[in-house]
């Protein structure tokens, strides 16, 4: 018999302000270009909250205090993220943690066995 392998997994690359996953990093920049880093005057795409907060400052004379579309708590310009770069670690780990939870979750959920019907009660249709 073989040694049974431990399975790592792999995550996707997700986006930290929303925490949708996606299948390639250069979807996530898409992403990201689109939802949390365009400027809502001129509809100009930034490559970072950063950028896109300096762009509406100069061009726009307005003040962004909020990544639009953020979930509450990561609407922060402050910090720096592109793509999966950047992420803090205390959020990585976090979600790396929740995933391996939510798969060995559903993967209990497949290997638990179907409940057997059992005849309680009965003799198996036979009488004593």
């Amino acid at each position: 018999m073989g040694r049974k392998k431990n399975k790592q997994v792999v995550l996707k690359p997700w986006c930290w302000y929303c925490e949708r996953e996606f299948e390639d990093e250069k979807i996530l920049l898409t992403h990201q270009k689109a939802k949390h880093f365009k400027c809502h005057v001129c509809a100009k795409r930034l490559s970072t909250a950063n950028g896109m907060v300096i762009h509406v400052a100069q061009v726009h004379k307005e003040n962004i205090k909020r990544v639009p579309n953020a979930l509450p708590g990561r609407d922060s310009p402050d910090v720096d993220i592109f793509g999966s770069q950047g992420i803090p670690e205390e959020d990585a780990a976090d979600y790396e943690r929740r995933m391996n939870e939510k798969l060995g979750e559903s993967a209990a959920k497949r290997a638990r066995p179907l409940p057997t019907q059992t005849q309680s009660g009965t003799n198996g249709g036979i009488s004593n």
